[in-house]
């Protein structure tokens, strides 16, 4: 297997990318990282690799991300828009250089908003678009992650929890009745603690996550941890108030969901609802138990599986 690692200017600003081939013929696979800021592909080379038999696997550090972070490129504000545009160039220029029609793209959390905002506005570039943990409404998943850590606390008996979130209030949409500002931030730091995140008997954990990212990037975790600050500076609170996803009500690509079951980042229920009615030339929901938001890792040959199966 060919693994290569470069820089190539996208929109005049330099990004990086990682490409895993085993055979140049295969079909292209984009994965998109989430975040904002939070680039994968230490997390790929180990759990997804077996995809790499099947397609020429690209991990990109999105604009300001991982190996892709620069001081330059701080000059200008981070938009939805231009990393959609950063995507479309990355895409057009992969299929050039592999000579493809069309690529996979596979976006996870908030580069599942971004793969699939960009599969809905350009079909004509994507065979495939996939999905893990897509965030549908920033809305409707605040009052799913609170009935959900309200139901961990009852069963757990969480006082404590409990009597915090009573004072907060039930939330309407986004806004809390006290405190919204620390009441998100509260219920989202129990949403991690009560498994959301990554689930409580999975291999995967943070601990094992950061080494990965420490061996893989070495010195260039400074790196990393720098373009995470500046980009959920720039993004997180403009992906919260955007509603572009849940607007989008046919697609003219194939779409494959795959959650974890106790995803409460961007909770299954919610996007189960915008899918069904869902136009698509094919379409697949999927969940897999034992997992959370990071299914994709938690549950690496699952998620594999049904790509080779649903996608090839």
């Amino acid at each position: 297997m060919n693994i290569t690692n470069e820089d190539i200017i996208i929109n005049n600003t330099k990004q990086n990318i990682l490409t895993l081939c085993s055979d140049r013929d295969n079909p292209v696979l984009l994965m998109v990282h989430g975040g904002p800021g939070s680039p994968d592909r230490p997390l790929v080379c180990k759990y997804n690799r077996e995809l790499a038999n099947y397609f020429t696997i690209v991990c990109w550090d999105q604009r300001c991300s991982g190996l892709s972070y620069s001081k330059k490129n701080k000059c200008e504000p981070l938009t939805i828009e231009l990393m959609i545009s950063d995507l479309k160039e990355l895409v057009i220029s992969l299929i050039g250089k592999y000579k493809q029609d069309k690529i996979y793209i596979a976006g996870h959390s908030w580069g599942a908003h971004l793969g699939l905002r960009f599969a809905e506005k350009y079909p004509q570039y994507v065979q495939y678009y996939i999905g893990t943990g897509q965030g549908i409404s920033s809305i409707a998943d605040e009052i799913d992650k609170y009935n959900f850590v309200k139901i961990q606390a009852e069963n757990s008996n969480d006082w404590k929890a409990l009597r915090k979130l009573e004072c907060f209030g039930v939330p309407n949409g986004m806004l809390y009745q006290h405190d919204t500002e620390n009441a998100r931030k509260y219920v989202s730091k129990l949403v991690h603690k009560y498994g959301g995140y990554i689930h409580p008997k999975s291999s995967l954990s943070m601990k094992s996550y950061l080494f990965l990212y420490l061996r893989y990037y070495g010195i260039n975790t400074i790196k990393v941890l720098k373009g995470i600050h500046y980009s959920v500076s720039q993004l997180s609170s403009i992906a919260e108030q955007d509603n572009a996803i849940l607007a989008i009500k046919s697609l003219d690509v194939p779409i494959l969901l795959i959650f974890g079951e106790m995803d409460y980042i961007c909770p299954a229920s919610t996007a189960k609802r915008w899918f069904d009615n869902l136009s698509a030339p094919k379409k697949e929901f999927v969940v897999i138990p034992g997992a959370a938001h990071m299914v994709n890792f938690e549950k690496a040959d699952e998620w594999n599986n049904k790509i080779m199966k649903n996608c090839i």
